[in-house]
């Protein structure tokens, strides 16, 4: 299967800037082709869309988390594990590499784009980043690598799967997709599905009018959660695909205001990039922290919860792009109509996402993101309290227990 043009490379089109430090990756081989490089340092600005899915409200529900930890499977080009932020986070002795092991180690990344993913997801706090993962306590995250250097390569992502599962991962995260429907890979799904295991997706890169929109793979198989990505506006970005699919939206960046996440880098700089490939681990976070809270539930209950809370954007949900809504964390871990064990932690009384007092401006002045570093994502904390000012209230719709909405 070919990856398709997701953000990764400054030669992906729309969709594929990432930034990561200058001097190459620790673990970069010889190929025929290699990522763009460049430095993005440390910051301490909050970036946006932590502001936006209220990161900070969501302190005392994983606070109260105990037991064992949800295995996700992070089926990408790697985690570096040498990144400071990730220290802890990923399952080393677990993890494997698909792609010649010896010279492209599951725990290192030539290309920067799966620990991107692995930080969005289980990033640990660190004294002067304001990057933080959405679930770094109740995770442990298993790097299954199926790229070398290049994203346009053949990667055996079905195979990746299948080793996710076998493995234990209950959540497996895939950024990438192919608009081939693949026999491989439809059977990959449908055996881990078969096994209790959810599927997340990034819904594709290709959703501008020149580039057709075409399905994408393993996004659009049935019971695949398959994300779409809006910026700081909220609006759904020109390049994320859309269709009947698309089961929900996450913050995946703009031009004018990308994602800011983990570089590949054992001195902790930062990485930048947008597209689908990177809304979807924040609906894998979610769903790792609705799976830790309630552990009864079923990869179709999950799903189905983050379906019933997201914010709803379209009057008739589920919309194509859309679908059922922008992913929200908070609700999905508050509604109190899902059935949990008596050991879970008492529900807190459920309430829309505070609003603004007015909606207040974006100012993307001073981010200085593609070129010389700069003041990275100075208006990135303006922005998620823009989202938040312009959150609309709507009645939670009451969830099915067997996982339908």
């Amino acid at each position: 299967m070919r990856r398709v043009l997701s953000c990764g490379m400054l030669s992906a089109l729309v969709a594929g800037l990432i930034i990561v430090p200058v001097g190459g990756l620790p673990s970069a081989a010889a190929d025929d082709c290699s990522p763009s490089v460049q430095a993005v340092p440390v910051t301490a600005q909050v970036p946006w869309a932590q502001t936006a899915l209220r990161f900070g409200d969501l302190a005392p529900f994983v606070a109260l988390t105990s037991g064992a930890r949800v295995k996700v499977a992070v089926v990408d080009s790697g985690i570096d594990v040498g990144a400071p932020q990730l220290a802890g986070a990923v399952d080393v002795a677990d993890s494997v590499s698909l792609v010649d092991p010896k010279t492209y180690p599951a725990t290192a990344d030539a290309l920067g784009h799966g620990t991107m993913v692995a930080g969005i997801i289980a990033a640990r706090a660190r004294s002067g980043s304001g990057i933080v993962g959405l679930a770094p306590s109740v995770v442990s995250l298993l790097s299954i690598r199926t790229y070398k250097t290049c994203e346009s390569e053949d990667a055996p992502i079905a195979q990746g799967i299948r080793e996710a599962v076998a493995r234990g991962a209950k959540i497996v995260n895939v950024s990438a997709g192919s608009s081939t429907n693949s026999p491989d890979l439809a059977s990959a799904v449908r055996d881990a599905q078969a096994a209790g295991v959810l599927i997340v997706a990034a819904a594709g890169n290709l959703g501008a009018q020149q580039d057709g929109n075409p399905p994408q793979y393993p996004a659009a198989y049935p019971g695949v959660i398959a994300v779409a990505a809006v910026g700081a506006d909220r609006a759904v970005t020109p390049y994320s695909e859309h269709g009947a699919y698309v089961g929900i939206a996450a913050p995946g960046g703009s031009s004018d205001a990308p994602l800011l996440g983990i570089g590949p880098a054992d001195n902790g700089t930062l990485a930048s990039g947008l597209g689908t490939s990177f809304a979807a681990p924040y609906v894998t976070a979610t769903a790792a922290l609705v799976w830790s809270r309630y552990p009864s539930l079923t990869a179709a209950q999950v799903r189905q919860r983050l379906y019933a809370t997201a914010d709803r954007m379209a009057a008739g949900a589920p919309d194509a792009h859309y679908g059922w809504g922008i992913v929200d964390p908070y609700a999905a871990l508050t509604s109190v109509s899902t059935p949990a064990p008596a050991a879970t932690p008492p529900a807190a009384v459920p309430a829309p996402l505070p609003f603004a007092a007015a909606p207040v401006k974006q100012d993307f002045t001073g981010r200085a993101l593609a070129v010389g570093g700069g003041g990275i994502l100075s208006a990135g904390g303006v922005a998620g309290a823009a989202w938040l000012a312009r959150r609309r209230k709507r009645a939670m719709q009451p969830l099915d227990p067997s996982g339908k909405l």
